[in-house]
């Protein structure tokens, strides 16, 4: 029995264990503004050592104007409200970690459109991921954007949620 655990301790130092330094994910996102405004991010992020992260971004948000009470249908929301995109991308490196979930800051910057205007932005938050099964992971995000020239919409703040799926490169 006692060689037995030997042999045992000796191949668990022997393998080199392997955290999730290096992966890749693609996710996507909803999110919420305190102006009225909802986004969707798709996005690509390859994470380095220690949960340090790279994400290169496409996002869509739509804008929207007056009262919303007033308006009684969807189409009526979709044409009154303001359209932008814009890509980009985030370091996110990691500040917090614990079992099967870390927390991230993300700073990035965007540069995209509007219907008649040409957009940049600086974002800084606060990312939090939680680990699921088979590589999977479930985030929420909060965070403020400075837009740039937009001065009416200068400073968004806003959080989202999402799922990031994991990409097997062979």
């Amino acid at each position: 029995m006692r060689k037995f655990l030997m042999v045992a301790v000796l191949l668990m130092t022997a393998v080199m264990a392997k955290a999730q330094d290096n992966t890749n994910r693609i996710g996507v996102g909803l999110g919420g503004y305190y102006r009225p405004a909802a986004s969707m991010t798709l996005f690509w992020e390859h994470e380095t050592r220690y949960h340090n992260a790279w994400e290169f971004f496409a996002e869509g948000r739509v804008l929207f104007h007056g009262d919303l009470s007033q308006l009684s249908q969807v189409s009526q929301i979709w044409d009154s409200a303001g359209k932008q995109w814009g890509v980009g991308a985030a370091w996110k490196p990691c500040v917090y970690r614990a079992r099967n979930r870390y927390g991230s800051a993300r700073i990035g910057v965007t540069l995209g459109a509007a219907p008649t205007d040409f957009l940049a932005g600086i974002h800084a938050g606060w990312q939090h991921s939680y680990a699921l099964r088979k590589g999977w992971q479930f985030y929420w995000q909060a965070g403020v954007d400075l837009m740039i020239p937009k001065r009416y919409d200068l400073f968004s703040i806003g959080a989202g949620i999402g799922f990031k799926m994991p990409v097997r490169i062979k």
